[in-house]
């Protein structure tokens, strides 16, 4: 995972439209008159060279300039004496650029030494890191560039654009363009310090009760009593129990295990598990008749989805100061990828509906031997060490990097294996910093160069497992990426890339070469097909839980006053509409609730449409690297900065953003593979 929600999710409430809103409350006091006698007086002195620029600028600035700001004849003054002509323009956007990066980087530092307790595991949390984490240093920064009219001076003379115009004409664009129109992005919205406060302590909490939902394995037993996994293994939900489940595709004896841990993630969606078991190691429980120790137990309380309620309550406060873009899913799609829902949309159905899938699943069940069932959708046997068992892995990795120091020492030369030349790798292993996770893993950019991005990964005792390894890869890729968008880039107002489904796509890449790393990988000649069949079912999965964290959004937006409950039955019934639309056709069975189990719906809300987008970009770039060097020219890609998606793929690979080489890849893997 690229970086904590956060950072997207404020991101967001900094600006980042297109058109600005004066918000609930606001007494706006511009008219039309005062602003027609502005732009007069304006092209009076600075001539109509300008007048795109100070007839753009004076309207954004007069949208939302507020009684407090100001009289009508202080707003004609402050717009006669801030506009600034020509070179003065070009000298005023590298200050204003220079002291964005600072404040953005210095208050990320402040974020990340208030949440390092909640987001690194240091030791037992005590109740003040919570609240620690929950403080947003940075929570009343646009109210005071409002304040002190900061603001109004970017509005007043770099104009932005809404997204429809940057589609039809951002290709046509310079680097300055770009950069300006990122700037004035930033002051479009007036958004209350205390609605961006609580919106912080809500995700926040949100991400602790995550990450502390760990499932003690170590003591699920059968009916009988007796344990069924191995001593010690105590793994976090979602993501630990189903990267467990696919480890189990390699043990001749993975498959009742597998139907256990499926067992668990529905009583954990279904909010049947036992409250008492939730990272508890002193009692035993038995999922399939759901007893502790024997007997039956209170059930988790609806906490699950009390939580995303919570969520999408403070998310709506957003709504009255964002009119063009007045709900959540408006705001993720709209101003954070900047692709409309739609164009997201169908792009999962074009992978889900692809007649491949049906083929594919049918090779899973074969070289499984049996009819598919609800948890193949996790299949890991196209990968290269699905033939490994991940008890030798666990050995190896342990062995390469026994601690956090190890692996952190070790990534120059996991670089230079990956192709990067010795100066870059030693570049980029100096701007990344390995920290130990107390979730599951993420990536967290510097935002500020002389900054180092972080890199989050389980380590434990006894040294890294293959999991934590795995992940680590995952978050190598994000943080490669957030250096060299950030160190590479002409304008740092440009920098990352175009959203999160692109770092995803970076991750991704960087994952696969796991085995790589650890000098494993299987020499079949035929790998570039097995991968390619991966990531299509891959694609499939996460495309469907996308669609159903989707669907819990619009039913949360269309019932503003549902219980937990009520929410808990909603979930479960759009999953199962995804399922049954989806999935059941090639696997056969039913009324799934399945697709629900994932933690972002609440730890990260409404991000998870950006993992089969992600895949799919991954799928272009790894077409792409197949015939150029990796190292060199992800470097190339990531000095592009944050264009739009289309543009940026367009300028990286020579296409747009497209699912048709994944599923035209798919049925020729297939067809090699016959």
């Amino acid at each position: 995972m690229r970086s904590s929600v956060l950072v997207c999710l404020l991101t967001v409430v900094w600006g980042f439209s297109a058109s600005a809103g004066s918000g609930k409350g606001d007494s706006m006091t511009i008219g039309e008159k005062t602003v027609m006698g502005v732009i007069g007086q304006m092209h009076a002195r600075f001539g109509a060279a300008e007048k795109d620029r100070y007839q753009v600028g004076v309207r954004q600035a007069a949208r939302l300039w507020r009684s407090g700001d100001g009289s009508e004849e202080d707003f004609v003054r402050f717009c006669l004496e801030n506009f600034a002509p020509g070179k003065q323009a070009l000298s005023l956007l590298g200050r204003l650029e220079w002291i964005t990066e600072q404040l953005a980087g210095h208050f990320n530092q402040m974020t990340l030494a208030l949440r390092r307790q909640l987001d690194e595991d240091r030791g037992p949390l005590l109740p003040v890191d919570q609240l620690l984490a929950g403080y947003d240093p940075a929570a009343h920064l646009t109210e005071d560039f409002f304040a002190n009219k900061l603001a109004f001076v970017v509005l007043l003379n770099f104009p932005a654009a809404d997204l429809e115009r940057m589609l039809r004409e951002g290709k046509d664009w310079s680097r300055q363009r770009w950069a300006e129109v990122r700037l004035a992005q930033q002051f479009l919205h007036r958004v209350p310090a205390e609605v961006r406060q609580e919106m912080n302590r809500v995700v926040t909490a949100a991400g602790a009760y995550i990450d502390g939902y760990n499932i003690r394995l170590d003591r699920v037993v059968d009916a009988g009593g007796k344990p069924l996994f191995r001593k010690g293994l105590r793994l976090i939900s979602h993501w630990g129990l189903r990267d467990e489940l696919r480890a189990l595709y390699a043990r001749p004896d993975g498959l009742s295990r597998q139907r256990l841990i499926q067992t668990i993630m529905e009583r954990i969606i279904e909010q049947q598990i036992p409250r008492v078991v939730i990272d508890n190691p002193t009692v035993a429980w038995e999922p399939v008749k759901n007893l502790v120790d024997g007997k039956p137990a209170e059930r988790e309380p609806d906490t699950r989805y009390r939580i995303l309620l919570d969520i999408s309550r403070v998310m709506r406060r957003l709504d009255p100061y964002y009119p063009d873009a007045p709900t959540p899913i408006d705001r993720a799609f709209r101003l954070e990828r900047e692709m409309p829902e739609q164009r997201v949309v169908e792009l999962l159905e074009r992978v889900l509906q692809a007649p491949v899938g049906k083929e594919v699943a049918a090779l899973i069940s074969k070289r499984l031997g049996r009819p598919l069932e609800p948890f193949d959708i996790w299949y890991d046997g196209f990968k290269s060490r699905s033939g490994v068992d991940e008890r030798a892995l666990d050995k190896l990795v342990a062995e390469r990097y026994p601690t956090l120091e190890a692996f952190q020492q070790a990534l120059p030369g996991i670089l230079r294996g990956l192709g990067f030349e010795e100066k870059t790798a030693a570049f980029l292993a100096e701007h990344i910093e390995v920290d130990p996770a107390r979730g599951a893993g993420h990536a967290w950019g510097p935002q500020m160069r002389g900054g180092r991005a972080h890199l989050r990964t389980r380590v434990p005792a006894g040294g890294m497992d293959y999991k934590g390894f795995n992940i680590a890869m995952h978050e190598m890729g994000h943080t490669v990426e957030q250096v060299f968008s950030l160190y590479r880039v002409d304008h740092t107002l440009m920098q990352g890339v175009p959203n999160n489904a692109f770092t995803e796509g970076f991750a991704f890449v960087f994952q696969a070469r796991d085995l790589q790393v650890l000098g494993v990988e299987q020499g079949d000649a035929r790998r570039w097909a097995w991968r390619t069949l991966d990531t299509f079912w891959s694609t499939r999965e996460i495309a469907g839980v996308a669609l159903v964290d989707l669907g819990v959004w619009h039913w949360l937006l269309e019932h503003p006053r549902a219980t937990p409950a009520e929410l808990r039955q909603a979930t479960m019934a759009v999953a199962r509409r995804v399922w049954n639309r989806h999935f059941a056709p090639f696997l056969g069975v039913n009324d799934s609730p399945l697709l629900a189990i994932y933690s972002h719906m609440l730890a990260y809300p409404l991000y998870l449409s950006h993992y089969p987008v992600g895949f799919i970009v991954e799928y272009q770039l790894e077409d792409y690297f197949n015939q150029h060097p990796l190292a060199g020219e992800m470097e190339r890609m990531c000095r592009q900065g944050r264009l739009l998606p289309d543009l940026w793929m367009q300028q990286a690979v020579g296409k747009p953003v497209s699912a048709e080489p994944l599923v035209d890849g798919a049925a020729r893997a297939l067809r090699e593979l016959k």
